[in-house]
């Protein structure tokens, strides 16, 4: 299941990154309530990062059960939380737009999962 799941996110996240690359507007189109043509800039700055940590999740598939992939699936899940917490605060704080709520949920359901996995292998 494990391995599912990071060619999953994997994949989510280089497509996120693909989308701040090409097109970042639509993406603060979609969850900000304001966007202002100055917001590309950091995002397209940002996107490399996330298109290679999209490629080193698809990577890890490869990996054997053990204390690196562990702490990987720990880190993710924990980081997935972060996300989501952030966009809750966002919506909470009136900068985002109720769509965030969905992808928040979206992401609590990934990071859980990730920490249920990293569980799982450091009991294993």
């Amino acid at each position: 299941m494990v391995r599912a799941l990071l060619l999953a996110t994997g994949l989510f996240v280089a497509l996120i990154g693909a989308l701040l690359m090409v097109a970042p507007q639509a993406y603060f189109q979609f969850y900000a309530t304001e966007y202002v043509s100055g917001m590309d800039f950091p995002a397209r700055r940002f996107s490399p990062a996330l298109l290679a940590l999209g490629a080193l999740l698809i990577m890890a598939r490869s990996l054997e059960s053990g204390p690196f992939l562990s702490r990987l699936c720990l880190l993710t899940g924990l980081a997935f939380l972060a996300v989501a917490a952030t966009g809750v605060h966002d919506w909470a704080s009136g900068i985002a737009r109720p769509a965030i709520l969905g992808a928040a949920g979206l992401e609590v359901a990934v990071g859980v999962v990730f920490l249920w996995s990293a569980h799982r292998m450091k009991r294993a």
